[in-house]
């Protein structure tokens, strides 16, 4: 299917081929103040309107989805539906307000519904998996102390359905599968449109950079620590076992070969896997965080917490196939290689 560019707006005709109703999707880039850029929100313009994914909820993004919607003829007040891929600020800030705008139903998983409504707390649910890690008292103040940079994401009072993968996304003629595809988030969807081999990938698949596995606590066992990557590569072999054509993403560029994407993805992991069984043979038994420290030794504030969800992952990857083992001294996890590796 051809697209056409204006002023950032990625536009998908709306019209019908060979019987089949195409919907008209348009991107509108909104501005973040995350180093990840702008996000990008996606305007279904189908029956019923739908939004995927709205933007944090700052003025300057207001006024930019605002305006990307008068561009296409539409006001915040037309929304009819709201799909969020996740919970993350950048991607479901403005839900609550499009919805006080427009009434609009909000599509999102229950895992995270909870993350929105704050019936989860970000640090103490995490903070039994931090204390493992041997970061120190003062770092780990630092990390805390990091405040994000825009309101805390509310659902209070909206109209929400909830979504866990396998439904259905019904337009007038059309329909989209709601897939959940985990990893970055324990509740991560996306929508794949298998007549047109579209997948609106939310921040599973990006262009440029790889989706951090964050740390998060498993929502049916939150003594667990989930297992983020391994969810992950396994739904990255899914969605290559799709031969999706086109993905549109929650950043960057629209992709055009997804394929290649997915490749490098996980070439990206495979190197640090090799990185982190480097560490470890150069310098023996290591904690997460030491480990982190020494793969990133320049993060600050909260960007020392993605280290460690980025580290641990890898090492509970390396932990399940058996080229790691675990020790604990002082209820602190300490990884070494296995023997033979």
């Amino acid at each position: 299917m051809l697209f056409f560019v204006r002023q950032g707006v990625i536009l998908f005709p709306d019209s019908a081929i060979g019987g089949r109703i195409m919907l008209s999707v348009h991107r509108i880039s909104i501005p973040t103040p995350y180093p990840v850029g702008p996000v990008n929100a996606y305007l279904i313009k189908g029956d019923p309107l739908t939004m995927v994914d709205c933007g944090p909820d700052t003025p300057e993004a207001r006024e930019v989805l605002t305006a990307g919607l008068k561009e296409q003829g539409v006001s915040p007040e037309d929304i009819k539906r709201i799909v969020l891929t996740h919970a993350h600020p950048d991607h479901s800030g403005m839900a609550q307000w499009l919805w006080k705008e427009s009434g609009a139903e909000v599509y999102v998983h229950p895992y995270e519904y909870r993350k929105i409504t704050g019936e989860q707390d970000f640090i103490k649910e995490r903070l039994p998996f931090i204390v493992k890690m041997g970061i120190p008292m003062n770092i780990l103040l630092e990390m805390a102390g990091d405040r994000d940079k825009v309101p805390r994401p509310t659902l209070s009072g909206v109209n929400t359905v909830a979504v866990t993968g396998g439904e259905k996304l019904r337009f007038d003629g059309r329909e989209m599968d709601i897939m959940h595809l985990p990893g970055h988030a324990t509740g991560h969807i996306c929508l794949y449109d298998s007549r047109e081999g579209e997948l609106f990938s939310g921040d599973f698949l990006l262009l440029d950079i790889t989706p951090n596995p964050l740390l998060e606590a498993d929502p049916e066992n939150p003594e667990r620590r989930y297992p983020s990557l391994s969810r992950y590569l396994e739904c990255l072999e899914l969605v290559d076992g799709l031969g999706i054509k086109r993905a549109l993403p929650g950043h960057g560029g629209i992709i055009e070969d997804p394929g290649a994407v997915i490749a490098s993805s996980r070439e990206h992991h495979q190197r640090r896997f090799d990185r982190l069984l480097e560490i470890l043979g150069d310098n023996g038994k290591m904690n997460t965080y030491n480990i982190s420290s020494t793969m990133y030794p320049d993060l600050r504030g909260f960007h020392i917490f993605l280290g460690l969800s980025e580290v641990q992952a890898h090492l509970d990857v390396l932990l399940e196939q058996g080229c790691i083992k675990v020790e604990y001294s002082q209820g602190v996890a300490f990884y070494l290689k296995a023997p033979g590796e």
